[in-house]
């Protein structure tokens, strides 16, 4: 009898073991299957924002198409592109963007050129491009000394110009080399101007001050700026391209003064009392416009709570169809 009892009591201690495990497990289960059914979610929303901020791209392709159209090529910020804060809304989330004229910034990629065969026979020596010439003004213009400003200039142009050969305030290969993480100067062109921050001289704080002043267009080497895109704030690019023969004061009077929908002719912006009697070169000239090719997307979609940001730069080709040179997932400054 006694040994029954026992029996009976050590079976029901080994099922109730079996009871236990087996919920254990069920839990274990359950909380994967929460975990598996929740990441398919958040997958299934970043891919539907990804697919949103892809439709975005292509609602900017129009605009700017349409735009362009509209003013026989003509780029000015009273156009649909320049509306700031664009929000529409979609099933589940929302789709923000915005878009920037890259003619209105100094585009990097301008300083891997090398100075004219006139320009060298001119200095008689070394001579900077007139592109970093215009890039030396600018950094002189947020009041950085001339020596900093020349160094800084000297080592971006090492740094894109195809050539391994130093300039006399500039930085090659061996100088990159020796530093605490080594690598090599890029010598080619860059994609964005994030890429700045490798360069020797250009640390965080001064990114940051430049970053709204300058850009990277992607396999394009020409600098020139849209006088009817370019923004008070940003007067010292004007000061710049104009190599310090206008005060910045005077920069952001004239572009405070522009016309609404800015000027119909780039005489028009040469005839204005601020640069009317100023002694430029007609190269100098040739670097102001009143038309882009280039612009900047930046584009974001919301589902739920996944978010999806994506940077692209287009270009103008034939008709005025925008087509899509890099695209960048995440966003960056």
């Amino acid at each position: 009898m006694v040994t029954a009892r026992k029996q009976r009591g050590m079976a029901l201690l080994v099922v109730m073991m079996v009871v236990a495990i087996i919920a254990a497990l069920a839990v274990k289960i359950s909380g994967r299957t929460q975990v598996a059914l929740q990441r398919t979610l958040n997958l299934a929303q970043y891919d539907q924002a990804y697919w949103y901020a892809m439709s975005a791209e292509e609602l900017a392709k129009k605009v700017l198409k349409q735009d362009l159209d509209d003013s026989e090529g003509r780029v000015h910020l009273q156009q649909y592109w320049a509306s700031p804060n664009i929000v529409f809304p979609v099933d589940d989330g929302q789709i923000a963007g915005q878009i920037t004229d890259m003619r209105s910034c100094f585009n990097l990629n301008a300083l891997s050129v090398k100075p004219t065969e006139q320009e060298q026979q001119q200095a008689q020596g070394f001579t900077l491009s007139l592109a970093a010439k215009q890039y030396q003004a600018m950094l002189e213009a947020l009041e950085i000394d001339s020596y900093g400003a020349e160094r800084l200039t000297h080592t971006l142009v090492d740094y894109v110009d195809s050539d391994t050969e130093m300039s006399p305030y500039g930085a090659e290969d061996a100088d990159y080399e020796s530093r605490k993480v080594p690598y090599r100067a890029a010598n080619t062109l860059m994609n964005h101007r994030s890429e700045l921050r490798a360069v020797i001289g250009y640390n965080q704080a001064l990114y940051q001050r430049l970053q709204d002043l300058v850009c990277a267009i992607p396999g394009e080497d020409s600098q020139v700026l849209n006088v009817n895109t370019i923004k008070p704030e940003n007067a010292e690019l004007m000061v710049g391209m104009l190599q310090g023969e206008i005060s910045l004061s005077d920069a952001q009077s004239l572009i405070n003064q522009r016309p609404a929908s800015g000027w119909e002719k780039i005489e028009e912006f040469w005839e204005e009392s601020a640069v009317r009697s100023l002694t430029v070169s007609d190269s100098i000239k040739s670097s102001f416009v009143i038309t882009s090719s280039y612009f900047d997307v930046q584009s974001a979609a919301k589902v739920d709570e996944s978010i999806f940001r994506l940077s692209s730069v287009m270009k103008k080709g034939g008709n005025n169809q925008m087509q899509v040179l890099t695209r960048q997932f995440g966003g960056q400054r």
